[in-house]
């Protein structure tokens, strides 16, 4: 129905304002194979040999860092889109039903709000075009309106508010003043939740608020923090949960301007500024770069598993250095990210569900180092590249065989690999988190406007990879380590428009 619905708005006749529709659409037909040196069940997660089809598996660490998707996705975006100057002056009034649309199998066919949104700007007169204050309504979805910087680091989307009902709209506000080097925000978040002590659903809020500064042409500051509540665990007692902290980024750019997650941002098509979410790269020659730093501190209630009935304050940090550079036809790029285990589980929240982790558990974070680049050759339309990374892998050293009938292959210490939430490796015992080496060489040649041609051939030393196996003369199974080597390919044929 909600397919036949935009599809209708779709074919209506243009309103005299200013008024239409936008299609963000990703059309991709591929031919992979994430470990080509391995055949299903060798490996965990297994590899189905080459097909006409790919999965996050196809993806690296370094990959994707400032979206949410995989870049295989068959998806669009359809929106209607409707911009009037209001009866009163200086006031402008816009409104967008954004849908996102992933089609992940020829019977899966996903929609989701894609934070549609109605907007009142105000401009004084004299003010320029890009300076005013707004006020936006998120009716359904608030997840673009988030905090942090990278997408990679962000928090404050949706799932800030742990086991939210997907029929339950999480709606919000944002209120904006931008006026000359400056911006500042406030806004909040609401959704319900399922209270635990009372079984019934209550409403949750959160507030958000930031600014920046353009503290020279070359130099922007900026800075976010958010609260929220999150729920009433039954493990915390009569303590509701809540969670916080803070968020900043210092941008030092010449030449290229400071990007912006797609995901971030909001879809219209106001004909007076259009913008193209999948524009081509352009090449206006000299030198430019960017060069950004981010941190993010965030706390939560949890329960202390070391005395029992109390509570603590979880700290969670995570940053990143980027640094972008563009030579001519050349672009050289490095991304220096961290990220600890309370950050990677903040959202869950935590290892056990608002529970710390012991004191006794030897706990190490995530980081990694990726550097990469590629180089236009203009008379073939071809773009060839290269990047290499090393990443140390988030863990996590404890005793796993607490509890009720613990399996075989968790009795004892061990360590546990922790990739991101719900993405996870037990190692043999004794062994240890040890890091991993990746390399990948990639070549796209623009066909058209709207279609490209891409390959990826890629290289993956992981040496914490385990499944279970059987023990030779023992009815028990134990963990062993998978083959550490990956070598895998996508080939892509890939339309946006």
């Amino acid at each position: 129905m909600a397919g036949a619905v935009v599809c209708a708005g779709l074919l209506l006749p243009p309103a005299s304002a200013l008024a239409g529709d936008f299609v963000d659409t990703r059309l991709t037909f591929v031919f992979s194979d994430e470990d080509a040196l391995h055949g299903a069940g060798e490996t965990i997660p297994s590899s189905p040999a080459a097909r006409f089809s790919a999965n996050r598996n196809s993806t690296q660490f370094y990959d994707n860092y400032d979206t949410k998707f995989t870049g295989f996705e068959t998806m669009s975006n359809l929106v209607l889109y409707k911009r009037d100057e209001s009866f009163f002056k200086n006031l402008v009034t816009e409104a967008a039903l954004a849908l996102n649309v992933l089609v992940a199998g020829p019977d899966q066919i996903n929609f989701q709000d894609a934070s549609s949104y109605v907007r009142l700007t105000y401009k004084p007169a004299g003010w320029n075009d890009n300076e005013g204050l707004s006020f936006t309504g998120f009716p359904i979805s608030a997840d673009r309106f988030r905090l942090g910087y990278s997408y990679r680091l962000s928090w404050a989307g949706n799932r800030i508010f742990p086991g939210a009902s997907r029929d339950v709209p999480n709606s919000g506000f944002k209120l904006q003043l931008t006026r000359g080097p400056f911006y500042v925000f406030a806004g909040a978040k609401a959704t319900l939740l399922l209270s635990e002590q009372t079984n019934e659903r209550e409403a949750n809020y959160g507030g958000l608020f930031g600014g920046g500064w353009d503290i020279t042409r070359n130099l922007r500051w900026e800075v976010g923090g958010g609260v929220f509540q999150r729920g009433n665990p039954e493990r915390l007692g009569d303590q509701r949960a809540t969670a916080g902290g803070v968020s900043t980024q210092v941008t030092w750019h010449d030449g290229l301007p400071i990007g912006t997650s797609i995901d971030f941002r909001l879809y219209k098509n106001d004909p007076e500024v259009y913008q193209r979410f999948f524009a081509p790269e352009e090449y206006p020659g000299g030198f430019a770069y960017t060069l950004s730093a981010e941190a993010t501190y965030l706390t939560q209630t949890v329960q202390d598993p070391d005395r029992t009935a109390t509570t603590v304050r979880q700290p969670a940090t995570a940053g990143d250095f980027q640094a972008k550079f563009k030579i001519d036809k050349t672009r050289l790029h490095l991304t220096a990210s961290y990220r600890d285990l309370a950050f990677i589980l903040f959202n869950v929240p935590s290892l056990t569900p608002f529970q710390d982790l012991s004191d006794a558990a030897e706990i190490k974070p995530e980081f990694f180092l990726a550097v990469g680049g590629d180089y236009f050759v203009e008379s073939l339309r071809l773009t060839p590249g290269f990047i290499a990374g090393v990443q140390m892998p988030a863990s996590i050293t404890t005793d796993l065989s607490l509890g009720a009938n613990p399996l075989p292959t968790t009795i004892g210490n061990r360590t546990v690999v922790i990739r991101d939430e719900g993405f996870f490796d037990i190692l043999p015992a004794g062994e240890e988190a040890k890091p991993i080496y990746s390399m990948k060489g990639s070549a796209r040649m623009d066909l058209s406007e709207s279609m490209a041609a891409a390959g990826e051939l890629y290289y993956t030393y992981d040496p914490n990879r385990a499944t279970i196996a059987s023990n030779e003369g023992s009815n028990q199974n134990v963990r062993i380590f998978n083959d550490p080597h990956q070598l895998g390919f996508n080939l892509l044929l890939q339309a946006r428009f």
